[in-house]
């Protein structure tokens, strides 16, 4: 059963309904089980082909910023291991055979050196790997630098590492906030 971590995946199908990828890919970073790629691939429209990025394997990493104060409930980082990558990759069985889904099991850092995008554009982007500001800012201006003439990305938990930052860095390449919700942020770039 495909699940989610998270809150406000209304306002996550609002974002994606309908939403015209124009023959560009989409991508999220951090699959989890998979309810994000999901919703993407059940609502946005013309989309090339979405990929999927997540490491699993009981990785530890840095979470959060340091000395943000922001730790999860358990006070512990959460690490994903392996079976949840291949329950989700079950879960994904229909989307992988139709053509609709590649996965790339590898971290955020490696699928940016990944030389088969070099030329790539994405129109729907969702972030939700590594949460610190810098892992989010690297992975915002690597996308904004591959974005289709209309592109959406998403922010997850973007409560959780210093936005006004990313926003600022983001206002250079045409994207603008388009809605804000408690956990999740919309930026948009419409237009080259």
């Amino acid at each position: 059963m495909i699940e989610g971590d998270s809150e406000e995946y209304d306002l996550f199908r609002k974002w994606t309904k309908d939403f015209d990828c124009q023959g560009f890919y989409s991508c999220e970073i951090g699959i989890r089980q998979g309810m994000g790629s999901k919703i993407i691939m059940d609502n946005v429209k013309n989309n090339f082909l979405h990929i999927g990025v997540d490491p699993y394997g009981d990785r530890e990493y840095e979470h959060f910023d340091k000395n943000s104060g922001i730790k999860h409930k358990s006070g512990m980082s959460p690490t994903y291991p392996d079976s949840m990558r291949d329950a989700m990759l079950q879960d994904f069985k229909w989307y992988l055979n139709s053509g609709k889904f590649r996965f790339h099991n590898m971290t955020d850092t490696e699928f940016m050196k990944h030389p088969h995008y070099n030329e790539s554009k994405f129109a729907f982007v969702m972030l939700d790997g590594p949460h610190t500001t810098r892992d989010v800012l690297t992975e915002a201006v690597w996308f904004a630098n591959k974005a289709a003439p209309r592109c959406r990305i998403v922010f997850d938990d973007w409560i959780t590492y210093k936005m006004p930052v990313i926003q600022e860095a983001m206002k250079e390449f045409g994207f603008e906030v388009i809605e804000t919700g408690r956990l999740k942020l919309l930026m948009e770039k419409n237009g080259d």
